[in-house]
């Protein structure tokens, strides 16, 4: 997953580089450590943030995420990249559970209804606990049934604007601290 977030404290960065002008690479270095506290507090907040819409913990999909932080410059400008990735997760993490008819039931989005599986169970058939569904008439072959990943949970539209406004009010609240760090000569 990749978000693209234009105008990222517009104000805070021609602060910046007004009152660093005098320092070569100062606006730069400000500009870079900010964005990467704020890639940092975002990748924080995703797993609360996925757990808001989905009905996964926060605990789970953080243990079945892996994130990478990219943060670079070049010219006057930086840039930074978050990159979500993972693999489907299985259907028992989310809320499924039994009904009183055995049949199971799921639940996949916090804001969506339960759905009720007709055709499957949960039971351990090739390796650990699973939901698993018939695929034809016989016993067997079985197909295992997933959620979303950790990927797809962070491209939902709720999700990534949240993201967005994290990381922008965090660069900018970053971006003070970081101009004083320069003028007083702890960016190096």
């Amino acid at each position: 997953m990749r978000v693209w977030i234009e105008d990222v404290g517009t104000g805070s960065i021609d602060k910046a580089i007004k009152l660093l002008a005098g320092i070569p690479g100062g606006a730069q270095k400000a500009m870079h450590s900010a964005l990467k506290r704020a890639g940092d507090r975002a990748k924080t907040e995703a797993g609360r943030f996925a757990a808001e819409e989905y009905t996964i913990s926060k605990g789970t999909f953080m243990k079945n995420v892996k994130v990478t932080t990219g943060v670079s410059g070049s010219g006057s400008g930086v840039s930074m990249s978050i990159k979500f990735a993972g693999h489907v997760l299985p259907l028992l993490e989310f809320n499924t559970r039994y009904e009183r008819g055995g049949l199971l039931t799921t639940q996949v989005k916090s804001n969506g209804g339960a759905a009720t599986l007709q055709h499957a169970f949960a039971e351990r058939v090739y390796g650990p606990l699973g939901v698993y569904e018939r695929v034809g008439a016989p016993r067997f072959p079985v197909e295992e049934k997933f959620g979303p990943s950790t990927g797809h949970m962070m491209r939902n539209e709720q999700v990534v604007q949240k993201m967005e406004k994290t990381i922008r009010e965090e660069f900018d609240k970053r971006m003070e601290h970081e101009i004083i760090r320069v003028m007083n000569g702890w960016g190096g």
